[in-house]
């Protein structure tokens, strides 16, 4: 957790990032020299490493009790925001990334450092073809003696979906326990998504500690390998030689994709140069030095997994047990506590586009909660509202709350509940789902709908179905000073738009799974 801030060194005429480590609050001034003093050890070591592919460490440095780093200046993507805007990577070019890492992984191992948070966001693409790995900020120096479990910045640090079982399991973290992480950042690349992430983090850990995931499906000859990083136990893992072997073997075999990625533009320089760690951004949380709205180059993919809407599993899962919380759609899961958010925070909105051709029941949806996880909710048994059909003539029918005001403009209709404050509206709206978001996120934007808007994410999402997409943004409701909720997304050439105040937003979700399901279009489903 830190502020990492774009500077300028006046002594050698250069632009350099700053990071400011946030140290844990209510710790003791001992623990504090404690943490600062192996802080200062870790970073040595880190800026002793000679690689290409480490983000090279300039200086550290105490100010005001706080410690300070002082790092090379990066134009670069990191692959978690590669992914989220463009889908999966083709299998070579997983295997390409996946192989520059390792490489700095056994050069850091060769020194007696472990890195401990190898995970998409610490992998960055520059615009020169350089892979790197960054934020070494939970290292450990296997060669400084024993490795307490809350090294440096106290807890089990780092990303749930992303911690080897062993250190979820409180034990120490060993060579392979990177070796772990870099097969679930390789998992990601190709698949889409996390394979262990869930609707929060204590079911992310059970999951890792299970080995609870699903077998991948878009791997091709990298699934091997990506399943031989992935064993519980760190003896049976793939060795470091033995994953650079395979990997080579896969780069040597996989054919080139017949295009060349166009480079990526430079960023925009902008007048506010900090950007805060500890919140969820839409890409690289350690690489936030490069500027938020640089634009990306498009990224062909590959072909796409044909998920069900039906309430099918996706192909490769075998495990007998829906995961809380996966991005597919059709699972069900328990039900879950309230999801509603902490008093305070800022309303998060968000928008699911699936198009699905000829569908006509949703059995699942999809939202985010908490810090970002995704989670299905459950179906929406036990909500006590009455409904009333709807017919639209030559279009769709629908069962709507009886009692709810209707309104219909042109093909738009809408239904309003003005005891609860919660609203419906279905319109056609045919294209790409995609397209179509990215089109009303920039209307929005010049027609300033949303005081303090904030994109946190705003992507393709395949692994629910099809062309799916999601977008999700921050703002807030200067007029009634009150957080409000929107879910909007689209079926058989439908959108469907849900919103209601926070204290209904809970029933609201089970009440729009109802009418989802619902839903009939006359052209078949």
């Amino acid at each position: 957790m830190g502020t990492v801030w774009r500077a300028y060194d006046e002594m050698l005429d250069r632009d350099v990032a700053v990071k400011e480590v946030h140290l844990p609050p209510r710790i003791t001034e001992s623990e504090r020299r404690v943490m600062c003093r192996r802080l200062f050890s870790e970073a040595r070591a880190t800026a002793a490493l000679r690689h290409p592919g480490v983000v090279a460490v300039h200086d550290l440095i105490i100010e005001d009790g706080r410690p300070w780093i002082v790092m090379e200046f990066l134009e670069s993507c990191s692959l978690h925001r590669l992914v989220t805007e463009d889908g999966p990577l083709g299998v070579r070019r997983a295997a390409e990334i996946g192989a520059a890492v390792l490489s700095v992984l056994r050069a850091s191992h060769a020194a007696g450092i472990l890195h401990r948070d190898v995970k998409p966001s610490n992998v960055l693409l520059c615009d020169d073809g350089r892979v790197l790995l960054s934020d070494f900020g939970l290292a450990v120096h296997t060669g400084k003696g024993p490795q307490p479990a809350d090294t440096l910045l106290a807890g089990i640090e780092g990303s749930p979906a992303y911690l080897p079982p062993e250190r979820v399991d409180g034990l120490p973290s060993v060579e392979a326990s990177d070796l772990w992480s870099l097969g679930a950042t390789l998992y990601t690349a190709v698949e889409g998504f996390s394979p262990f992430l869930r609707c929060h983090a204590l079911a992310s850990m059970v999951a890792v500690l299970l080995g609870d995931y699903a077998r991948p499906v878009r791997a091709g000859p990298l699934g091997p390998v990506i399943e031989g990083l992935l064993r519980q136990r760190p003896e049976d893992r793939l060795t470091a030689e033995a994953t650079a072997e395979m990997l080579q073997k896969v780069i040597g075999t996989v054919p080139e994709p017949g295009f060349t990625r166009a480079p990526v533009p430079h960023p925009r320089r902008f007048s506010a140069h900090r950007t805060v760690l500890g919140r969820r951004v839409p890409w690289a949380l350690s690489g936030a030095w490069v500027s938020r709205d640089a634009p990306r180059a498009p990224v062909p993919r590959g072909p796409r997994v044909p998920w069900t809407l039906r309430g099918g599993r996706p192909p490769g899962d075998r495990s007998g047990k829906p995961p809380c919380g996966s991005r597919r759609a059709g699972w069900r899961v328990p039900a879950l506590p309230s999801q509603r958010m902490r008093p305070g925070t800022v309303v998060s909105v968000a928008l699911l586009a699936a198009l699905a051709a000829g569908a006509g029941t949703w059995t699942a949806r999809w939202t985010s909660i908490g810090k970002g996880d995704a989670v299905a909710l459950r179906p929406a048994a036990g909500v006590s509202v009455k409904t009333a059909k709807y017919h639209e003539a030559g279009a769709y029918s629908v069962r709507v709350p009886a009692g709810w005001q209707a309104e219909r403009r042109g093909g738009v209709m809408t239904w309003k509940d003005a005891g609860t404050g919660r609203g419906l509206r279905i319109a056609p709206v045919p294209g790409d789902p995609l397209a179509g978001l990215r089109a009303e996120e920039r209307d929005a934007v010049v027609e300033h709908r949303y005081p303090g808007y904030e994109r946190l994410r705003l992507e393709p999402v395949p692994e629910v179905v099809d062309g799916a997409a999601e977008w999700e943004f921050t703002w807030r409701d200067g007029v009634h000073k009150a957080v409000r909720h929107v879910l909007c997304g689209r079926a058989a050439g439908y959108e469907f738009c849900f919103h209601a105040p926070d204290p209904e937003w809970t029933p609201g979700q089970r009440l729009y799974d109802r009418i989802l399901k619902s839903f009939r279009p006359e052209n078949g489903g």
